[in-house]
């Protein structure tokens, strides 16, 4: 009787064992599957029904009724120091290299070194990030200050991935592509918020036209570039996360800082009334992806919880960031 029961739980515990790997699998194809860095704090967003859109210069987000589902989503843009948690690690298991690579902008075109992934790592052979890059050039030529540049460098002696410099830990990593934060993403099992839960989480539970504290911007409630468009601030650059207030839901920086990447390609036209936990995954003509919050070199109206933005994949410069969700 006893040798009939073991062999009968021996039987259970393989079915369960392969069943548990399978689900693995099913979850990701990552084959890291990297815990996510202690660090990263996530802050519980309940599922509910919002208005989602207002007014924007595009004309392109039209008040409609969004229900989502319960997520979590990180308290803070990820982090240079994150970020190099998660390139050493990748580096180790054979997703990324670094390579010289050239590039072009208002100032002219340059060489400097560059993440690319490879092998088996999502998007491989795109670029996730630029290194070295000296502060960048704003689109009428002129240089940014030095503090734009990227803070993390590569010492090829160790084969490691290092901070440039330790006071910049804590600000949001910055140069990275739309492809390097879903890398990011993928290799601890996470995912890049959908359009619809950025904007879920940055009005707070309290259809805030701004994702500050109470609604309401200044100054002192987020970083970014005043109220009219097209002033340069040659002393602007991002800081610190977390150096203004918290919205209600617990989350820094939504509006400001750094520009966050979406899951979602852009489209003007996707969505619609009355749907559930929205994502748009076609590409369509401009092949776009949704970013949101504005930046520290952008005016008061991109900083709104609903307007709207977009870039192309491989686009990254000194105030493109991210953070993420776990759903």
């Amino acid at each position: 009787m006893n040798k009939k029961l073991n062999s009968i739980l021996f039987v259970l515990l393989v079915v369960f064992t392969f069943s548990c790997n399978n689900d693995d699998e099913t979850i990701s194809d990552n084959p890291a599957n990297g815990e996510l860095p202690t660090s990263i704090v996530l802050k519980n967003i309940p599922s509910g029904s919002f208005t989602m859109g207002g007014t924007t210069v595009q004309n392109d987000a039209p008040e409609i009724t969004v229900r989502l589902s319960e997520f979590q989503i990180s308290e803070k843009e990820i982090t240079n120091e994150q970020y190099i948690e998660f390139l050493n690690a990748a580096y180790a298991d054979g997703w990324i290299e670094v390579v010289e690579e050239q590039f072009q902008d208002p100032c002219g075109q340059y060489t400097e070194y560059a993440i690319k992934g490879i092998g088996n790592a999502p998007n491989a052979g795109q670029i996730y990030l630029q290194l070295g890059e000296t502060g960048g050039c704003t689109s009428d030529g002129h240089a940014e200050h030095i503090d734009n540049k990227s803070w993390i460098t590569f010492n090829a002696s160790t084969s490691t991935f290092e901070l440039l410099d330790q006071a910049k830990s804590n600000w949001p990593v910055n140069w990275v592509k739309w492809y390097g934060a879903k890398a990011f993403s993928e290799f601890y099992n996470v995912s890049l918020p959908t359009e619809a839960q950025w904007e879920y989480a940055a009005k707070g539970g309290q259809m805030f036209n701004y994702p500050t504290d109470d609604g309401t911007l200044s100054l002192s409630k987020a970083n970014y570039n005043g109220n009219t468009p097209g002033v340069f601030n040659p002393d602007g650059h991002s800081v610190a996360v977390g150096s203004y207030p918290a919205n209600p839901f617990g989350l820094s920086d939504m509006g400001g800082n750094v520009w966050e990447w979406c899951e979602d390609y852009y489209d003007a036209n996707f969505y619609s009334d009355g749907v559930t936990d929205p994502l748009n995954l076609t590409s369509g003509i401009d092949s776009k992806r949704v970013r949101r919050g504005g930046a520290w070199n952008y005016h008061s109206a991109t900083l709104l919880t609903y307007a709207r933005a977009s870039d192309f994949e491989n686009r990254g410069n000194n105030h493109f960031g991210f953070r993420i969700v776990r759903n």
